[in-house]
């Protein structure tokens, strides 16, 4: 089944929101109509502190690492901040309030995506964001203790 949205015809900042309203509620068929074929999607960070973090390449690597992250996070809060675009690229600044599933710890996130199009669709999405505090939030590393003359064990490596 293929999905087609009413976009073509609005607005790149107006089709952005359309599409981050489809991310916040985890509808991935919705989003993933938004963007090519063979689309670049990349989540910058270490996959060994955010495993959804890398490059993914087509819709199918899309929709699997958004169905994947809304299996693991609820998002209980959205809010694009501002959206620029012009010509066929776009900067959006948004936060959300995630909640991680498996121990129920509650992430404010701050994100900075950078998008292309091509013609009316995204070609590439790269996204920033704070990966130190997801990895402490899901439990992939740890808060450094007070004394820090203490060993601390981060990303699973003992460090000194």
């Amino acid at each position: 089944m293929t999905l087609h949205l009413v976009t073509d015809d609005i607005a790149l900042e107006q089709k952005l929101k359309v599409g981050y309203s489809a991310w916040a509620r985890g509808d991935t068929l919705a989003l993933a109509s938004l963007f090519c074929e063979d689309c670049e999607f990349t989540l910058v960070g270490n996959p060994v502190l955010n495993p959804h973090a890398g490059l993914r390449i087509g819709i199918a690597g899309l929709t699997e690492v958004l169905g994947h992250f809304h299996r693991v996070f609820e998002v209980r809060e959205f809010l694009i901040e501002k959206i620029v675009a012009k010509g066929d690229d776009a900067f959006v600044h948004w936060h959300s309030s995630l909640m991680f599933r498996a121990n129920g710890r509650v992430i404010d996130s701050e994100r900075c995506d950078l998008v292309r199009f091509r013609g009316r669709l995204i070609q590439s999405m790269r996204c920033f964001y704070d990966s130190a505090s997801m990895a402490i939030t899901t439990g992939r590393a740890q808060v450094a203790p007070a004394d820090s003359r203490a060993p601390v064990l981060q990303a699973g490596l003992k460090v000194s």
